[in-house]
């Protein structure tokens, strides 16, 4: 049997502690209503030293940001943005990355010019959207893809698939520009930003022969402006230029909320820039004008087939 063992004595006033847990239990006063009222003074410490045995002390703050407060710790007066100066600044900065973007038509040799035997019921003009800075196309513009859309929304009509548009689209071409005019037959390039040669291409706009330039090209770009306005006809486009490249920039501006299309309508506000030549020859390729003219004459592409007014029309005296 094991040995009893003795009962141990504590030490007078002291607890026995147990050994399990060797945690001792402090119980903690609550606050009273008189404790709360005295937090008057923001932002310093209170120290009660009567209340010395439980150790408690409260302070209150108040935070400010430093960019509202002055070098005295005053608050300064707050201003709130500008939002008409903000709006201001914004479209000058769009207009100013659009840069001086306008419409240009090529006239070609009025039809009275013409003799009787060489009558007409449709002309063309040529239709580019340039940057007079930089004096070449604006990049995001491409003429092919423009032709390809207004055909594709011709033919869909008529199926009812979409809804019809105004006839001033039907019949459009693109085409490439002539490197100089009554040249070679080369095509007109310029450089892109990385150097790359981009060929130069414009539309060919058709229209009736008793009409005049003045007249006809301000109720076209109108047209045109209430058209490319459409999301259909934006995705469209956008759709088109996918097709050709995978440019990221460029399929970024062509897209809904892209700067392609506050281009366009910078520029249709602007007045058009107009240059007239003697002849096709001077802005088209051989190609294009047998196109043209066989189309407004109603003739083979065989030159040698034109009589000498045709021929002059297309290539000058």
């Amino acid at each position: 049997m094991a040995p009893k063992r003795k009962a141990t004595i504590s030490p007078l006033g002291v607890k026995p502690v147990k050994k399990a847990n060797q945690i001792k239990k402090e119980i903690v006063p609550a606050l009273t209503d008189d404790d709360d009222n005295e937090r008057a003074n923001s932002g310093k410490i209170i120290y009660d030293k009567t209340k010395e045995e439980n150790a408690f002390c409260s302070f209150t703050r108040n935070v400010l940001s430093p960019e509202l407060l002055d070098k005295n710790h005053h608050v300064k007066e707050v201003e709130f943005p500008n939002l008409a100066l903000n709006q201001l600044l914004k479209q000058k900065s769009k207009t100013s990355l659009q840069g001086s973007v306008r419409w240009k038509t090529f006239l070609f040799p009025p039809l009275s010019q013409l003799s009787s035997s060489a009558m007409t019921t449709q002309q063309y003009f040529g239709l580019d959207l340039v940057d007079e800075d930089k004096g070449r196309t604006h990049w995001t513009h491409k003429a092919s893809v423009w032709q390809t859309l207004f055909a594709s929304v011709i033919d869909l009509a008529k199926t009812g698939q979409v809804a019809p548009i105004s006839p001033e689209f039907e019949g459009i071409l693109s085409c490439p520009v002539q490197a100089v005019p009554n040249g070679p037959n080369e095509t007109k390039t310029f450089k892109s930003v990385k150097g790359q040669n981009i060929q130069h291409w414009i539309m060919l706009v058709p229209m009736p022969s008793n009409m005049v330039y003045s007249e006809y090209i301000p109720v076209f770009l109108s047209k045109f402006q209430a058209l490319y306005k459409k999301p259909y006809i934006q995705s469209a486009y956008k759709s088109g230029v996918a097709g050709i490249t995978k440019h990221s920039g460029m399929i970024n501006q062509i897209s809904e909320d892209g700067n392609y299309w506050d281009v366009l309508d910078d520029a249709t506000e602007k007045e058009v820039i107009s240059q007239s030549f003697k002849s096709l020859s001077e802005v088209l390729l051989d190609f294009t004008i047998k196109e043209v003219v066989s189309i407004m004459f109603h003739v083979m592409k065989d030159p040698n087939t034109w009589n000498d007014a045709v021929k002059a029309f297309a290539f000058g005296n």
